[in-house]
């Protein structure tokens, strides 16, 4: 899919060899995250047709890249998904709007989606040193932000990990991987010109300051920046539509996520 060569009827060809991920495709395409108020998708044809290229690989690293770690026994990963999804349809749905680079649209999804990859990284890698680190600690409590304490204890954190990770072992747009390596630094002040890894930060905010959290939190707060919806230039009616649709989208999310 990666092919530049690739066409819709080869994805079509290669999607429908896997019946178990093409049902998903159409489920989650017809969801408030892909249908957008369009018709109904009924197969997987229409589906791919409808939604292009880029959303049908966007739809597929989000419905593949859960199966691929192991489940966690420190944290509910299907939570964890959640926001990894919220944050990459937050950023999709703002970087048309706010980010001049076409090639920065395009990787706006997938670096939401993967924006946290580095705290699965830490689960998987360091299974049992990571399980003692989230329940010794009284997380829930403490005023330090987690990747502060994983940087004390680790003396790397989460999305240092995660960003390492991916270019070592994926082959993952530079983007993508800058984008998680950033995503807990601060978002555009006012007149300046967004770029993608501001965007990334400033959407894993937005997404926790609406409730849609990942399952590791600290009682650290980091809100969106003061003025941040000015910075963007969107208005409060157009993000409240987005949070919304965000909200709904993944109830349809949340049930594929809980039958992997």
């Amino acid at each position: 899919m990666n092919d530049v060569d690739c066409e819709v009827e080869d994805v079509y060809r290669l999607l429908k060899t896997d019946p178990v991920l093409s049902g998903r495709i159409i489920t989650l395409s017809n969801s408030a995250l892909f249908g957008s108020g369009k018709d109904a998708t009924r197969n997987l044809e229409d589906a791919v047709v409808r939604l292009g290229m880029q959303q049908v690989m966007d739809l597929v690293y989000a419905l593949e890249l859960p199966r691929s770690f192991r489940k966690s026994k420190a944290f509910d990963q299907v939570e964890f998904w959640k926001h990894s999804l919220a944050v990459a349809f937050i950023s999709r749905s703002l970087a048309k709007k706010v980010l001049p680079d076409p090639e920065d649209w395009e990787a706006s999804f997938l670096a939401g989606l993967m924006h946290d990859v580095g705290i699965l990284v830490f689960d998987n890698v360091i299974s049992e040193e990571y399980y003692k680190f989230l329940t010794l600690k009284d997380l829930s409590s403490t005023d330090q932000p987690l990747e502060g304490l994983e940087k004390e204890h680790f003396k790397i954190d989460h999305a240092e990990a995660g960003a390492t990770f991916m270019k070592k072992w994926w082959a993952i747009s530079d983007r993508v991987i800058s984008a998680a390596s950033t995503h807990h630094e601060t978002g555009p002040s006012q007149g300046q010109t967004i770029n993608l890894n501001q965007l990334i930060s400033t959407a894993n905010r937005i997404a926790n300051h609406h409730g849609i959290t990942h399952p590791i939190m600290t009682a650290f707060e980091d809100p969106p920046e003061e003025g941040y919806l000015d910075n963007l230039g969107i208005s409060q009616e157009d993000m409240d539509i987005v949070i919304d649709t965000t909200k709904i989208g993944l109830l349809a999310a949340e049930t594929i996520f809980r039958s992997n």
